[in-house]
């Protein structure tokens, strides 16, 4: 049986520079991870349903944790200690498989902050998104999100289903949207390079329902691309009755 804890916004999940070796998969709310560097600069990222934390210690990689991890919302998550791993490893690939899609992510986001790292000085803003309505609000944990990335894709939110589903994406949305139309995929919209310059809005295979500045987006099955010109934008996908609903102030 999963050992559920159960966390409230303010708590603290796991200190920067304690000593533990259990991890967390989160099943629902966000957490903020806080790490500082030997030089002293701070890095601040968001976790939310389906992503890890407290993977070094786990694996015996680090002694001690490297980051701070605070709540952002109420939730849960679920604790992973080395005899829970052990008895995934040994057990049905059903139950394994969050744990592995969790730490793929996680790798994944690893390597691009170290590659942040790097390119700070040069990270260019292409564009800044805000959720308008109650669940694009949430899809962004509350907060405005700046796109420093290209492509930036919103996709749906469903955990793999077996191990070689992780295989069979080669990237991850940026904004999960869970509770959505089974028509949104897990890519379906795309913030990208336009092939004329500038940047473009992309449908990608289908949708029930898109509206870029009131105009409609994508019809059946084919990709449709819309441009984004410099300014101020409303975007509004999903359901029809209830869609999500973001502004999106292009800056580059």
């Amino acid at each position: 049986m999963a050992n559920i804890m159960v966390f409230k916004e303010g708590d603290v999940l796991i200190g920067q520079g304690d000593e533990d070796t259990v991890a967390y998969l989160i099943q629902s709310g966000w957490v903020e991870v806080r790490r500082r560097q030997q030089d002293g600069r701070i890095h601040t990222f968001t976790l939310q349903a389906g992503e890890i934390v407290g993977e070094l210690g786990l694996a015996g990689l680090s002694y001690q944790r490297t980051a701070t991890v605070t709540a952002l919302t109420d939730g849960e998550v679920e604790v992973i200690d080395r005899g829970a791993l052990i008895r995934l490893v040994n057990g049905p690939a059903s139950r394994l498989t969050p744990l592995l899609a969790a730490l793929f992510s996680r790798l994944k986001l690893a390597l691009d902050e170290d590659a942040s790292d790097h390119l700070e000085d040069t990270f260019i803003s292409y564009a800044k998104l805000e959720g308008t309505n109650k669940k694009a609000q949430q899809a962004l944990c509350n907060r405005p999100r700046m796109v420093y990335h290209l492509p930036w894709v919103f996709g749906a939110h469903r955990p793999p289903q077996s191990v070689t589903d992780l295989f069979a994406k080669k990237s991850l949305a940026h904004v999960k949207l869970a509770g959505c139309s089974r028509l949104i995929r897990e890519e379906h919209l795309y913030i990208e390079n336009a092939p004329t310059g500038g940047l473009q809005l992309r449908v990608a295979e289908h949708g029930d329902f898109c509206l870029l500045d009131n105009e409609r987006v994508g019809y059946g099955k084919n990709t449709t691309s819309m441009p984004l010109c410099k300014g101020l934008h409303t975007l509004k996908f999903g359901e029809q009755v209830d869609p999500f609903e973001f502004n999106l102030d292009v800056l580059y």
